[in-house]
Protein backbone atom coordinates (compact mmCIF):
# COMPACT_ATOMS: atom_id res chain seq x y z
CA UNK A 1 0.00 0.00 0.00
CA UNK A 2 1.14 3.54 -0.91
CA UNK A 3 2.03 5.77 2.05
CA UNK A 4 1.45 9.53 1.93
CA UNK A 5 4.87 11.46 3.10
CA UNK A 6 4.37 11.44 7.03
CA UNK A 7 1.53 8.75 7.22
CA UNK A 8 1.94 6.42 9.81
CA UNK A 9 2.77 2.68 9.27
CA UNK A 10 -0.62 1.88 10.89
CA UNK A 11 -2.31 3.81 8.64
CA UNK A 12 -3.27 6.54 11.04
CA UNK A 13 -2.86 10.34 9.47
CA UNK A 14 -0.26 12.30 12.11
CA UNK A 15 -2.06 15.13 14.22
CA UNK A 16 -5.37 13.64 13.16
CA UNK A 17 -8.28 15.50 15.37
CA UNK A 18 -9.28 13.62 18.81
CA UNK A 19 -12.36 13.26 20.32
CA UNK A 20 -11.57 15.39 22.85
CA UNK A 21 -11.37 18.13 20.76
CA UNK A 22 -14.62 20.40 22.12
CA UNK A 23 -17.32 20.17 19.81
CA UNK A 24 -15.79 17.09 17.56
CA UNK A 25 -16.80 13.98 19.90
CA UNK A 26 -19.76 13.79 18.63
CA UNK A 27 -19.02 13.96 14.88
CA UNK A 28 -16.21 11.39 14.63
CA UNK A 29 -18.04 9.31 16.65
CA UNK A 30 -21.55 9.29 15.10
CA UNK A 31 -23.01 5.68 14.93
CA UNK A 32 -23.33 4.41 11.85
CA UNK A 33 -26.84 4.34 10.34
CA UNK A 34 -29.02 1.44 11.27
CA UNK A 35 -30.93 -1.54 9.05
CA UNK A 36 -30.00 -1.52 5.08
CA UNK A 37 -28.22 0.93 5.11
CA UNK A 38 -26.38 0.60 8.05
CA UNK A 39 -25.49 -3.19 6.47
CA UNK A 40 -24.61 -1.35 3.57
CA UNK A 41 -22.14 0.57 4.42
CA UNK A 42 -20.43 -2.32 6.36
CA UNK A 43 -20.25 -4.76 3.70
CA UNK A 44 -19.19 -1.98 1.27
CA UNK A 45 -16.38 -0.92 3.77
CA UNK A 46 -15.10 -4.91 4.20
CA UNK A 47 -15.53 -5.72 0.70
CA UNK A 48 -13.37 -2.67 -0.25
CA UNK A 49 -10.76 -2.75 2.14
CA UNK A 50 -10.22 -6.66 1.42
CA UNK A 51 -10.34 -5.73 -2.42
CA UNK A 52 -13.08 -7.92 -3.44
CA UNK A 53 -15.87 -5.36 -4.16
CA UNK A 54 -14.97 -5.19 -7.65
CA UNK A 55 -17.45 -6.90 -10.32
CA UNK A 56 -19.74 -6.47 -7.39
CA UNK A 57 -21.15 -2.72 -7.98
CA UNK A 58 -24.31 -3.78 -9.85
CA UNK A 59 -25.46 -5.93 -6.84
CA UNK A 60 -24.15 -3.29 -4.84
CA UNK A 61 -25.79 -0.41 -6.66
CA UNK A 62 -29.41 -2.55 -7.12
CA UNK A 63 -29.56 -3.08 -2.84
CA UNK A 64 -28.88 0.65 -3.29
CA UNK A 65 -32.35 1.04 -5.40
CA UNK A 66 -34.05 -1.13 -2.76
CA UNK A 67 -32.68 1.70 -0.03
CA UNK A 68 -34.59 4.64 -1.86
CA UNK A 69 -37.73 2.26 -2.47
CA UNK A 70 -37.70 1.93 1.04
CA UNK A 71 -36.97 5.65 2.14
CA UNK A 72 -39.83 6.85 -0.49
CA UNK A 73 -42.27 3.98 0.71
CA UNK A 74 -41.68 5.36 4.72
CA UNK A 75 -40.78 9.13 4.53
CA UNK A 76 -37.62 7.91 7.15
CA UNK A 77 -33.79 9.58 6.31
CA UNK A 78 -31.16 8.88 8.10
CA UNK A 79 -29.19 12.89 9.06
CA UNK A 80 -26.07 12.32 10.78
CA UNK A 81 -24.96 14.98 13.10
CA UNK A 82 -24.57 18.48 11.86
CA UNK A 83 -20.33 18.86 12.32
CA UNK A 84 -20.82 22.53 11.85
CA UNK A 85 -23.24 23.67 14.27
CA UNK A 86 -20.94 24.59 16.91
CA UNK A 87 -22.82 25.25 20.33
CA UNK A 88 -26.10 26.05 17.61
CA UNK A 89 -29.69 24.42 18.93
CA UNK A 90 -29.77 20.69 18.26
CA UNK A 91 -31.65 19.40 15.59
CA UNK A 92 -35.49 19.54 15.24
CA UNK A 93 -38.10 16.96 13.76
CA UNK A 94 -38.34 17.87 10.38
CA UNK A 95 -42.09 17.54 8.80
CA UNK A 96 -40.88 18.61 5.25
CA UNK A 97 -37.61 16.65 4.74
CA UNK A 98 -39.62 14.32 3.00
CA UNK A 99 -40.63 16.68 0.03
CA UNK A 100 -37.28 18.45 0.31
CA UNK A 101 -35.44 15.02 -0.45
CA UNK A 102 -37.95 14.34 -3.31
CA UNK A 103 -37.52 16.91 -4.38
CA UNK A 104 -33.84 16.42 -4.91
CA UNK A 105 -34.19 13.07 -5.88
CA UNK A 106 -36.27 13.86 -9.10
CA UNK A 107 -33.97 15.79 -9.82
CA UNK A 108 -31.61 12.77 -10.65
CA UNK A 109 -34.71 11.38 -13.34
CA UNK A 110 -34.88 11.91 -16.99
CA UNK A 111 -38.12 13.60 -16.31
CA UNK A 112 -36.18 16.27 -14.67
CA UNK A 113 -35.67 17.08 -18.22
CA UNK A 114 -39.08 17.29 -19.42
CA UNK A 115 -39.49 21.08 -18.59
CA UNK A 116 -43.68 21.33 -19.20
CA UNK A 117 -43.92 18.38 -16.29
CA UNK A 118 -40.74 19.20 -13.95
CA UNK A 119 -41.40 23.04 -14.10
CA UNK A 120 -45.29 22.46 -12.61
CA UNK A 121 -44.07 19.73 -9.98
CA UNK A 122 -40.95 21.76 -8.73
CA UNK A 123 -43.57 24.52 -8.45
CA UNK A 124 -45.95 22.36 -6.45
CA UNK A 125 -43.59 21.32 -4.15
CA UNK A 126 -41.93 24.70 -3.61
CA UNK A 127 -45.76 26.16 -2.43
CA UNK A 128 -45.37 23.44 0.36
CA UNK A 129 -41.91 24.02 1.25
CA UNK A 130 -41.17 27.53 1.01
CA UNK A 131 -42.04 30.60 3.35
CA UNK A 132 -43.94 31.94 -0.03
CA UNK A 133 -43.79 31.16 -3.08
CA UNK A 134 -45.57 33.32 -5.89
CA UNK A 135 -47.25 32.83 -8.93
CA UNK A 136 -45.58 31.88 -12.27
CA UNK A 137 -41.99 31.18 -10.25
CA UNK A 138 -39.98 28.89 -12.57
CA UNK A 139 -37.73 26.44 -11.54
CA UNK A 140 -34.93 24.84 -13.41
CA UNK A 141 -33.03 21.40 -12.42
CA UNK A 142 -30.59 21.22 -10.13
CA UNK A 143 -31.88 23.90 -7.67
CA UNK A 144 -30.60 23.22 -4.11
CA UNK A 145 -31.92 25.09 -0.90
CA UNK A 146 -30.79 24.13 2.78
CA UNK A 147 -34.20 24.46 3.87
CA UNK A 148 -37.28 26.20 2.39
CA UNK A 149 -39.23 27.57 5.28
CA UNK A 150 -36.91 30.50 5.28
CA UNK A 151 -37.34 31.61 1.40
CA UNK A 152 -40.16 33.62 0.06
CA UNK A 153 -39.57 34.24 -3.61
CA UNK A 154 -42.16 37.21 -5.58
CA UNK A 155 -44.35 36.32 -8.91
CA UNK A 156 -42.48 35.52 -11.50
CA UNK A 157 -39.36 34.77 -10.29
CA UNK A 158 -37.16 32.28 -12.26
CA UNK A 159 -34.46 30.45 -10.49
CA UNK A 160 -32.15 28.86 -13.08
CA UNK A 161 -30.04 25.91 -12.89
CA UNK A 162 -27.62 24.50 -10.33
CA UNK A 163 -28.58 27.83 -8.11
CA UNK A 164 -27.92 27.26 -4.62
CA UNK A 165 -30.06 29.06 -1.76
CA UNK A 166 -28.33 29.18 1.85
CA UNK A 167 -31.28 30.09 3.51
CA UNK A 168 -30.33 28.75 6.76
CA UNK A 169 -31.64 32.96 7.34
CA UNK A 170 -34.49 34.54 5.57
CA UNK A 171 -34.09 35.38 1.61
CA UNK A 172 -36.65 37.15 0.01
CA UNK A 173 -36.29 37.66 -3.78
CA UNK A 174 -38.33 40.38 -5.44
CA UNK A 175 -41.03 39.96 -8.08
CA UNK A 176 -39.63 38.83 -12.06
CA UNK A 177 -36.25 38.43 -10.65
CA UNK A 178 -33.88 36.41 -12.63
CA UNK A 179 -31.56 33.85 -10.29
CA UNK A 180 -28.78 32.67 -13.50
CA UNK A 181 -27.41 29.86 -13.60
CA UNK A 182 -25.10 28.57 -10.96
CA UNK A 183 -26.13 31.51 -8.77
CA UNK A 184 -24.97 31.36 -4.80
CA UNK A 185 -26.85 33.04 -2.21
CA UNK A 186 -25.50 32.53 1.28
CA UNK A 187 -26.92 33.71 4.51
CA UNK A 188 -24.53 32.31 7.15
CA UNK A 189 -21.00 32.76 8.30
CA UNK A 190 -18.57 31.15 9.77
CA UNK A 191 -16.98 32.58 13.48
CA UNK A 192 -12.73 33.45 13.08
CA UNK A 193 -12.25 34.52 16.63
CA UNK A 194 -12.72 30.66 18.48
CA UNK A 195 -9.50 29.21 19.06
CA UNK A 196 -10.80 26.76 21.05
CA UNK A 197 -12.15 25.17 17.83
CA UNK A 198 -11.70 23.83 14.26
CA UNK A 199 -13.33 27.28 12.14
CA UNK A 200 -15.92 24.78 9.91
CA UNK A 201 -17.14 23.32 13.56
CA UNK A 202 -17.67 26.62 15.47
CA UNK A 203 -20.96 27.24 14.83
CA UNK A 204 -22.08 29.36 12.31
CA UNK A 205 -23.68 33.73 12.14
CA UNK A 206 -26.71 34.17 10.50
CA UNK A 207 -27.61 37.25 8.22
CA UNK A 208 -30.44 37.67 6.22
CA UNK A 209 -30.36 38.46 1.88
CA UNK A 210 -32.70 40.51 0.41
CA UNK A 211 -32.87 40.86 -3.53
CA UNK A 212 -34.98 43.47 -5.30
CA UNK A 213 -37.66 43.26 -7.85
CA UNK A 214 -36.56 43.05 -11.59
CA UNK A 215 -33.33 42.59 -10.71
CA UNK A 216 -30.85 40.08 -12.89
CA UNK A 217 -28.31 38.08 -10.72
CA UNK A 218 -25.70 36.97 -13.32
CA UNK A 219 -24.20 33.40 -13.98
CA UNK A 220 -21.83 32.01 -11.02
CA UNK A 221 -22.71 35.08 -8.74
CA UNK A 222 -22.23 35.11 -4.87
CA UNK A 223 -24.23 37.23 -2.92
CA UNK A 224 -22.44 36.86 0.30
CA UNK A 225 -24.51 36.91 3.87
CA UNK A 226 -26.40 40.19 4.86
CA UNK A 227 -26.68 41.97 1.29
CA UNK A 228 -29.14 43.58 0.57
CA UNK A 229 -29.91 44.51 -3.61
CA UNK A 230 -32.15 47.21 -4.17
CA UNK A 231 -35.04 47.25 -6.77
CA UNK A 232 -33.74 46.39 -10.78
CA UNK A 233 -30.67 45.91 -10.10
CA UNK A 234 -27.82 43.78 -12.41
CA UNK A 235 -25.04 42.17 -11.10
CA UNK A 236 -22.42 40.70 -14.02
CA UNK A 237 -21.62 37.42 -14.14
CA UNK A 238 -19.14 35.40 -11.50
CA UNK A 239 -19.39 38.87 -9.36
CA UNK A 240 -19.12 38.56 -5.61
CA UNK A 241 -21.52 40.91 -4.15
CA UNK A 242 -20.49 41.76 -0.55
CA UNK A 243 -22.28 44.96 0.41
CA UNK A 244 -25.20 46.53 -0.23
CA UNK A 245 -26.51 47.48 -3.74
CA UNK A 246 -29.02 50.52 -4.35
CA UNK A 247 -31.83 50.53 -6.68
CA UNK A 248 -31.27 50.94 -10.77
CA UNK A 249 -27.51 50.15 -10.60
CA UNK A 250 -25.07 47.64 -12.30
CA UNK A 251 -22.27 46.01 -10.13
CA UNK A 252 -19.83 43.32 -11.14
CA UNK A 253 -16.14 42.11 -10.18
CA UNK A 254 -14.75 40.43 -7.32
CA UNK A 255 -16.09 42.21 -4.77
CA UNK A 256 -18.60 43.33 -6.94
CA UNK A 257 -17.94 47.27 -7.59
CA UNK A 258 -20.45 50.26 -9.04
CA UNK A 259 -20.27 50.37 -13.00
CA UNK A 260 -23.34 52.37 -13.85
CA UNK A 261 -27.02 53.46 -12.92
CA UNK A 262 -29.34 52.67 -15.56
CA UNK A 263 -32.95 54.90 -15.09
CA UNK A 264 -35.48 55.75 -17.07
CA UNK A 265 -35.00 58.93 -19.51
CA UNK A 266 -37.99 60.39 -18.19
CA UNK A 267 -37.49 59.72 -14.54
CA UNK A 268 -40.58 57.87 -14.16
CA UNK A 269 -40.61 53.80 -13.86
CA UNK A 270 -44.03 53.34 -14.65
CA UNK A 271 -43.32 48.97 -14.15
CA UNK A 272 -42.21 49.71 -10.95
CA UNK A 273 -45.57 49.80 -8.90
CA UNK A 274 -46.58 46.88 -10.40
CA UNK A 275 -43.84 44.99 -8.93
CA UNK A 276 -42.19 47.05 -5.88
CA UNK A 277 -44.96 46.47 -3.06
CA UNK A 278 -43.89 50.39 -1.85
CA UNK A 279 -46.20 52.87 -2.23
CA UNK A 280 -44.65 55.76 -4.05
CA UNK A 281 -42.17 54.84 -6.42
CA UNK A 282 -39.81 57.73 -8.61
CA UNK A 283 -36.85 56.47 -10.19
CA UNK A 284 -34.45 59.90 -9.58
Amino acid sequence: MLRGQGDRADGVPPNRPTTELPGLGDVLSAPPPEGLAGDLLARLSEEVTSDTFVGRATRFLNEVDRLVGDTQATGEFYLPPDPFKGDGPEGVDDPLLYYRMFWRMFDQTPAAMLQGFAIPLRMILAKKLFRHCGEGVIFHHNVLFSDGRNISLGDGVLVNRYAMLDDRGPIDVGAYTMLSAGVTVETHTHPFDNFERPIAHAGRGLDPVSIGANSVIGYNVVVMAGVTLGYRTIVGANSVVTKDVPDYTVVGGVPARFIKEIRPGDGRDRLRPNLDPEPDHPAS
